[in-house]
């Protein structure tokens, strides 16, 4: 499909997989540490199966998506997965893995573009996408150990990040 998109993104975070799995379940926590990323995020408590969480996010582009997320799978702190609609539509894995020190982070994420625009200009415009979905996954490094981290009294190792 033209307007589809997969990405496989994974690195690793010095913490340990129950707190980076609390950061990431809960996508309310996601303007605190994800950012510029998200905007906004609403939900109508912590992350249940069934329940669904509203986001507004961006990347270097001068767009902003919204999407609605819904939790349809969850097994702390190894493996959440979630249904997502709006400006995309599709379905996102995250999976951590302990290894060493670290917990290896993994998201699979295929959507598609629904927004019309995007839908219109994916053709032309994947490489630069793509690009923009890198950027936010950058940003997710960047701030994922160090909120993990200090929302559990963890000291901070100075916000490092090994990636793969």
């Amino acid at each position: 499909m033209a307007a589809e998109y997969v990405f496989v993104d994974e690195w690793d975070v010095a913490a340990l997989p129950e707190q980076v799995f609390e950061a990431l379940a809960d996508a309310r926590t996601y303007p605190e540490w994800w950012t510029p990323t998200y905007l906004e995020v609403s939900a109508d408590g912590p992350p249940k199966v069934g329940r669904a969480s509203r986001q507004r996010f961006r990347g270097k582009l001068p767009y902003t998506l919204s999407t609605v997320s819904t939790v349809v799978a969850l097994d702390p702190p190894n493996r959440f997965e979630v249904e997502v609609v709006g400006d995309l539509r599709g379905h996102g894995v995250w999976t951590l893995t302990p290894h060493d020190d670290l917990t290896h982070v993994r998201f699979d994420w295929h959507v598609h573009a629904d927004r019309a625009i995007i839908r219109m200009l994916t053709p032309i415009l994947r490489p630069l996408f793509r690009w923009n979905h890198a950027v936010a996954i950058r940003a997710a490094m960047r701030g994922l150990e160090r909120y993990a981290r200090s929302a559990h009294g963890a000291p901070l190792s100075g916000a490092f990040v090994r990636t793969r």
